[in-house]
């Protein structure tokens, strides 16, 4: 699996301590996935060794096995 991030996500990976190894994790087995538009999705998972509520990427499907991630969340809650 292929996964290129966008600047922001990289910020906002830093500021909410994400690793790299987490948002691959939440990427290849998410508890869910919501569908925000023709390629763009939320996946989110929670995550043992994390506090938080459930830790969410938010992607652009760029092939089946290539991700463009465009941000990441964290106490994600899905309503």
């Amino acid at each position: 699996m292929k996964i290129v991030y966008r600047d922001h996500a990289v910020s906002r990976m830093m500021v909410r301590r994400i690793t790299p190894e987490e948002v691959a994790a939440v990427l290849k087995n998410p508890d869910g996935k919501i569908k925000q538009s023709a390629n763009k999705w939320i996946y989110y998972r929670k995550l043992a060794k994390r506090e938080e509520n459930a830790v969410a990427v938010v992607t652009v499907i760029v092939e089946n096995t290539s991700f463009e991630v465009i941000t990441v969340m964290i106490n994600f809650e899905v309503k």
